[in-house]
């Protein structure tokens, strides 16, 4: 056999077996992405107190209540339905153990916070850890997110959350996080406060 066709046999089977794999992949991530997606939505529909049907509704119910709007790196959702206007976003950064992930609800003014979901988080159990219990959680509800939201050992004022007993540093990162995400959300929906 020719050495040039040879040569060229070889480029085409490994192209071939590349574009397989690549096309595995890319076929993988689609479907990862598409679960996420889709815990993601019945998260918010959660909070929102959406019923869904069944789990083969989850996606069509959400595109229903929610527009999307991905401005930079973020996607925010915009309900249509309950809490008209107001916005879920995901916000995300370093804790004190590890990366927390959280979604953020706040009202159609952009001042008071609706809820906030603990989405991931591997801080110290029993400490850091409860911020993803439910308790904590709710403390946030209706909370004033202006000038900004403080994570503080006695909340007083309207703006601030009781942090988790025990756990400082991991309260000081999430009120960094929340922060950060409510800064992001101003810019995005050029909503700047001075």
């Amino acid at each position: 056999m020719n050495k040039n066709l040879r040569m060229i046999l070889f480029l085409m089977i490994t192209a071939t077996i590349c574009t397989l794999i690549l096309s595995t992949a890319n076929y993988a991530f689609e479907k990862a992405s598409e679960i996420f997606n889709i815990r993601l939505y019945k998260a918010i529909l959660d909070e929102y107190e959406i019923p869904v049907e069944n789990e083969e509704a989850i996606k069509s119910t959400f595109l229903e209540n929610f527009d999307k709007n991905k401005i930079g790196n973020t996607i925010y959702y915009i309900s249509k339905t309950k809490n008209k206007n107001s916005v879920v976003f995901k916000a995300e950064g370093p804790g004190l153990w590890s990366r927390i992930e959280i979604l953020i609800a706040v009202d159609a003014n952009f001042e008071n916070m609706l809820w906030l979901d603990v989405q991931a988080q591997a801080e110290t159990p029993g400490l850091g850890g409860r911020i993803s219990e439910e308790e904590f959680q709710n403390r946030f509800n209706g909370v004033e997110i202006r000038p900004e939201l403080k994570i503080v050992k006695f909340a007083s004022g309207s703006n601030e959350v009781d942090a988790v007993t025990g756990a400082s540093m991991t309260s000081n990162f999430l009120e960094k996080i929340i922060n950060t995400g409510i800064k992001e959300l101003d810019q995005a929906f050029g909503r700047e406060k001075n």
